[in-house]
């Protein structure tokens, strides 16, 4: 299984392709969680309470569909591509392989903690 993170921009593009292999995308938009990763401001400097961040539904909705689909590649978007998508996915990758560092050693990534370790831990649990 191979875990990609992409901006919206770039998983819009790359839905309008043709794919031979099947893949899960986990779509992360402002409208289910932001990018916070405790209330106060956000990267955008909106105000947020802890309604508006990642929940435990939202990781729990993430390992339902990886075990769906399992042993099948895995595409993480959200807005820029940076935060919370490479949590998710540091988080995935993480719990799957046991190595995160692909996102944690890129400057291109600064994961979101919240999204994480919350992944991290739900896709860790005996459930």
């Amino acid at each position: 299984m191979s875990v990609v993170v992409m901006s919206r921009d770039a998983a819009m593009r790359y839905c309008n392709e043709y794919h031979n292999k099947p893949a899960n995308m986990i779509s992360i938009l402002p409208l289910f969680f932001t990018d916070a990763d405790k209330p106060g401001k956000d990267v955008y400097d909106r105000e947020v309470t802890e309604n508006d961040l990642i929940t435990d539904a939202d990781a729990q909705l993430i390992k339902q569909l990886l075990n769906k689909y399992p042993d099948t590649d895995v595409i993480v978007h959200c807005d820029a591509g940076i935060s919370r998508s490479s949590g998710v996915a540091a988080a995935i990758l993480k719990a799957s392989t046991g190595d995160d560092s692909q996102i944690f050693n890129s400057p291109k990534y600064r994961p979101n903690m919240r999204c994480y370790r919350m992944v991290l831990d739900e896709l860790m649990s005996e459930d």
